[in-house]
């Protein structure tokens, strides 16, 4: 039979790790469970059991004394002459029947959201099933190079936080010392009201910052790295066979995405400090460094960007254990340890990691989805969407840029400046705040931003189109009200409740209180009680919104809020989604073949294979073979490699 749980994995862990080999309860095949919340998740409900139950209106709620109970009987308690005990038993003590009532109330509440919920679609159950092998399998840690990393942070911490102190003379002890470090940076001039990494890098990029205000804001930098923490929680997590497991929240986005804890798997730093390759020894090390430390000779004059040769060489020193080493060797330890985090993860003995990636899947998408036939071109050829995308936006032709790079071995510089933050600013509707946070700012004025996204806009009609709108503009002047693209067809599905509406084969409609978008993978997105007011911009327009889960404080607070959406970013959702369907079913086949999937990330799977076994070039062809939905689309893994580390290419 079927055993549902809420957060299913929690059950079977105990029932796989305690109940049968302990107990000698049965075992249960992995095939036999099922999860409310996966459910839940895919429904766009929060995964917590509290909180879902009561936006999915359940008469049956969690109790909320269970934090209380659980505290009580779980956690260990500090014996005394008095009372010796380390845990209060629940079948002697008299909050006991407390205990169990909270138990059997947490399962009433979970089968009522569970039969308000639907259940996981056939594909999606099978993916559901992968990700929880997944999660129990796990990934190998260098246990070894975590710990001395560890060692060589904390040693790097008090060597810091002690400069910080001498520096604000005893006014700030830690970097961590937030308040302090404002009100001591406002007496130097410098006005700041957060010290998140942005708003300090900003700082940093200032010219009149005075020298001490600007070490400080560096300390800080270093210190409050979020990417070296994650040493940590590799330490913490580490299982006694040396593996990390239940990396991956299944649907932990709303577009289906699963999203990271703890080690954060999807968000590992890609790139160290800046580098020289000894030419005599072969080894890397720091740009700053007078000699090469392993062999003494004279640097050569060109520094290289951080590389998996270079991470090889850093783990090497790393695992000294000695700050003075790590530092004599690169510069600055930190920055070298960040870019070392990738190679903590490693194939166990006797394995390999194969990884690759797709490229630019989520450009390629928007292309078919909306049709925008010379990027299909560009896709289906050479691939080239940032130079042809500045080609178009600039005037100079495709052929100038390939020539360039041909002569100087270099990207022209028009692909970074315009045709990069073009494709990763505009494809979504973004206007000049969107190129702003890609850095065009800092080579652009927003007049010619204006231009360059206007001039974008025209070179991609159907994109536009497939954004949509309300309101048509007529040829020679005036305009008339028509819904059109995916907007219109999500506010039309709003007006008219239980019709759907369509727009190259995704399909709106709403029924209940809920909106609903069918992706061409037949799998849904969920948009909880929509609702229409008057525009407060277009006059004559409406403005749709929707209540979900919102985890990005720049959106609002975090939580059940109500959230404006509109064409773009409706767009943006749809390509996400069918991105990761794409994903989904490779890395389910990829499983049925044999390659068993340790990490996934929006654009890049990883298995962990025998020795000998298997190839790179068949890993990319699983991946490369297309659903039956999207047959003819130029979706392909390129740059795969076959190594002991995980690394970025």
């Amino acid at each position: 039979g079927l055993i549902e749980a809420w957060n299913v994995s929690f059950e079977r862990h105990i029932w796989e790790k305690v109940c049968v080999p302990r107990m000698g309860w049965p075992a249960i095949q992995r095939g036999q469970w099922r999860c409310a919340m996966a459910k839940a998740r895919a429904y766009s409900l929060p995964g917590a059991l509290a909180e879902a139950a009561v936006i999915a209106g359940a008469s049956a709620r969690k109790d909320a004394a269970g934090k209380r109970l659980l505290n009580r009987f779980s956690v260990p308690r500090n014996p005394t002459k008095a009372d010796t005990r380390l845990r209060l038993d629940p079948a002697t003590d008299p909050e006991g029947p407390a205990l169990y009532a909270y138990n059997v109330q947490d399962i009433v509440a979970e089968a009522e959201v569970s039969s308000l919920v639907p259940d996981l679609q056939r594909d999606e159950l099978e993916w559901w099933q992968v990700d929880q092998e997944i999660n129990s399998r796990g990934i190998q840690v260098d246990v070894a190079s975590v710990t001395a990393a560890i060692a060589i942070v904390e040693e790097a911490l008090r060597r810091y936080n002690g400069e910080l102190a001498v520096l604000t003379e005893g006014a700030v002890s830690s970097a961590s010392e937030v308040a302090r470090l404002v009100a001591w940076l406002e007496g130097c001039g410098l006005r700041l009201g957060s010290l998140d990494e942005e708003a300090v890098e900003q700082a940093l990029a200032r010219k009149d910052l005075h020298p001490h205000a600007r070490r400080a804001l560096e300390i800080r930098s270093l210190v409050g790295s979020a990417s070296v923490k994650k040493l940590f929680a590799m330490e913490h997590m580490v299982c006694r066979d040396g593996r990390i497991r239940d990396l991956y929240t299944y649907h932990g986005a709303r577009t289906g995405r699963a999203t990271g804890g703890a080690v954060q798997p999807t968000n590992l730093p890609n790139h160290g400090p800046a580098v020289r390759k000894c030419t005599t020894c072969g080894k890397h090390y720091g740009e700053v460094v007078s000699r090469c430390p392993w062999c003494a000779a004279v640097p050569p004059p060109a520094t290289q960007e951080w590389s998996a040769a270079a991470m090889e060489d850093a783990i090497a020193v790393i695992r000294g254990g000695s700050l003075d080493l790590v530092e004599i060797t690169f510069g600055s330890a930190l920055p070298a340890i960040s870019g070392c985090l990738r190679g903590m993860l490693v194939a166990a003995p006797g394995h390999d990691l194969i990884a690759s990636d797709y490229s630019a899947i989520e450009a390629v998408v928007l292309a078919e989805l909306a049709g925008e036939e010379w990027r299909r071109e560009v896709f289906r050829t050479h691939g080239k969407i940032y130079e042809m995308s500045a080609s178009k936006i600039s005037g100079v032709p495709f052929e100038e840029m390939m020539e360039h790079r041909k002569r100087t071995g270099q990207h022209h510089p028009l692909r970074k400046t315009i045709g990069k933050v073009a494709e990763l600013a505009s494809g979504y509707q973004g206007w000049v705040g969107a190129w702003k946070a890609f850095g065009a700012d800092e080579f652009m004025s927003e007049e010619e931003m204006k231009t360059a996204i206007l001039k974008w806009r025209a070179e991609s009609p159907n994109i536009v189109e497939f954004w949509g709108g309300q309101t048509r503009r007529l040829p020679f002047g005036g305009s008339v009200q028509e819904y059109y693209g995916i907007e219109g067809a999500a506010i039309s599905a709003v007006l008219v409740s239980g019709q759907e509406f369509s727009h190259r084969g995704v399909t709106y409609f709403c029924q209940g209180d809920v909106l609903y978008c069918r992706l061409l993978s037949g799998r849904y997105l969920t948009y909880h009680r929509p609702r229409l007011e008057p525009s407060q911009k277009r006059f004559g327009e409406h403005s749709l919104s929707y209540e979900g889960w919102n985890t990005n404080p720049k959106n609002g607070p975090i939580g059940w809020i109500r959230m404006q959406t509109w064409g773009g970013r409706l767009v943006e959702n749809l390509v996400q989604a069918t991105a990761r369907d794409i994903q989904r079913e490779a890395l389910v086949r990829q499983e049925r073949a044999g390659y068993k999937i340790v990490l996934h990330v929006y654009d890049e799977n990883v298995a962990e294979v025998p020795e000998g076994w298997g190839s790179v070039e068949e890993f990319e062809m699983i991946m490369s073979t297309m659903p039956a939905w999207a047959a003819d689309w130029p979706v392909r893994a390129a740059g795969g490699w076959r190594g002991k580390r995980y690394r970025k290419d």
